[in-house]
């Protein structure tokens, strides 16, 4: 049995993928993530306001989505403990807005800049196009992605890292003028989708419906889907067919659980587990990674796009899931499609935001004299995306959290292997075995153990 080792470019962070192979065909697959990153143990006997500015380092890509899951779990400490806690709906919106912009940067970034180098190797003829640094896809690509993070930053201050919300609301008070200027950046955004990813007008996209997806779709989706049927993308990459998403973005999707062949269950945190069993913490000789990984009622369950528009019941990826399974086409396509449906949730967002109402209300009970349990769980770029902290005295005693690069590349235990590993099983070529492992836009830096 030959065994390859290599070290994946263009992610977030830096994961080895091994290849055992047998008859030209992956028979065996271990994903490592190396670099050990201790976030956790930093928070502890940390003043619990100091994590607002410490998890957002956790990921240089989806860094907001972490703000957003630790001041949820700091205000559910609250609502746990029964005190007053106030938001006014126009923090809420702009929390929303922010959260859905940096999806959208990460969806288009994925998209362009990690997937097609790789489409780029198996069809050549996509290069003048597609090519890293120098094809115009590329480049118009790289700049429409940086639209979304500027209404981040009006909102925020800055983006990555940013640090806005405080137990109560937003530390931002925007006028007339920063919520014009983020609806132009999402229309110069709507124009990159429709003439570029789409090739149409985006409300033409959203009315197409799930039987003839495929025959309609047009744009640089369409160029993804010759080439997937082309050479068996859409036949490859399925893993266990079961899925999980926590979060909540009403209206466009919402929690629940999908556990295989059965009708979606109601998402329930205390089904969440974590095993150290081949994590490099357990000590463990046949370790092989520092994440840990996340099962949903002792199982692993696919997290991320493809996962909560079928939990959310999107007729487009259901349809193309009862044909295709979760193969790496269908799991690269529910990503674009949530993109589309995001941008349209994102304008719509610009004009719920009240401006007359309070941005932050002060909580009565200050957090240096919080103690309790509370949990924060947000959808991320990747998926579901969970906070959990004990506070004492207004200081961190322990914090935990899970990552949607722990639930779909966390590793194997002593009974299945782990989402993407088992994915990988039967690819033919190295090119479509990083292809399947990308289309779960792979995340390293988010093993935050």
């Amino acid at each position: 049995m030959k065994v390859e080792r290599k070290v994946l470019n263009r992610v977030e962070g830096e994961v080895e993928l091994r290849l055992h192979w047998k008859n030209n065909r992956v028979k065996d697959a271990f994903i490592s993530a190396p670099s050990y990153r201790g976030f956790e143990k930093v928070l502890v006997g940390k003043p619990v306001l100091d994590a607002l500015v410490i998890t957002p380092r956790v990921c240089g890509i989806c860094g907001h989505a972490h703000l957003m899951a630790t001041v949820k779990a700091i205000e559910s400490v609250y609502l746990n403990e029964g005190l007053d806690l106030t938001l006014s709906e126009k923090a809420l919106s702009i929390r929303k807005l922010t959260l859905v912009c940096e999806i959208l940067q990460n969806h288009i970034r994925w998209f362009y800049l990690h997937l097609f180098p790789d489409l780029i190797k198996l069809e050549p003829s996509l290069r003048g196009m597609y090519e890293p640094l120098r094809g115009r896809a590329w480049k118009e690509a790289l700049r429409a992605s940086g639209l979304p993070i500027k209404v981040i930053a009006l909102f925020g201050g800055q983006w990555p890292h940013t640090s806005y919300a405080l137990p109560g609301g937003v530390m931002c008070d925007p006028t007339d003028y920063e919520v014009m200027q983020a609806r132009v950046y999402l229309e110069e955004f709507r124009k990159f989708l429709e003439e570029r990813t789409l090739g149409m007008p985006l409300d033409n996209y959203l009315s197409l419906q799930g039987g003839n997806y495929l025959e309609k779709v047009r744009g640089d989706v369409g160029v993804f889907v010759e080439v997937s049927v082309k050479h068996g993308i859409h036949e490859l990459g399925r893993s266990y067919g079961r899925f999980v998403s926590g979060g909540e973005l009403e209206p466009l999707f919402s929690s629940g659980v999908l556990p295989g062949n059965s009708r979606r269950r109601r998402f329930e945190l205390s089904e969440v587990s974590e095993s150290e069993e081949f994590c490099f913490l357990s000590g463990n000789r046949r370790a092989y990674t520092w994440s840990k990984s996340a099962r949903y009622a002792g199982l692993p369950h696919e997290t991320g796009p493809l996962a909560r528009q079928l939990v959310s019941g999107n007729r487009v990826v259901k349809s193309l899931f009862r044909e295709f399974g979760d193969s790496a086409m269908v799991r690269v396509l529910a990503r674009i499609d949530e993109c589309a449906r995001l941008l349209n949730t994102a304008l719509e967002l610009t004009d719920d935001i009240e401006l007359s109402e309070p941005s932050w209300v002060k909580p009565k009970v200050d957090t240096g004299q919080l103690s309790g349990r509370g949990v924060g769980v947000v959808e991320a770029s990747r998926g579901t995306l969970i906070h959990e902290l004990e506070v004492e005295e207004g200081r961190i005693r322990s914090y935990n959290i899970i990552t949607p690069t722990v639930w779909n590349l966390g590793p194997r235990d002593s009974k299945n292997l782990g989402v993407a590993e088992r994915a990988l099983i039967g690819v033919d070529s190295e090119v479509k075995a990083e292809i399947v492992l990308r289309s779960f836009d792979v995340c390293s830096v988010c093993t935050a153990h």
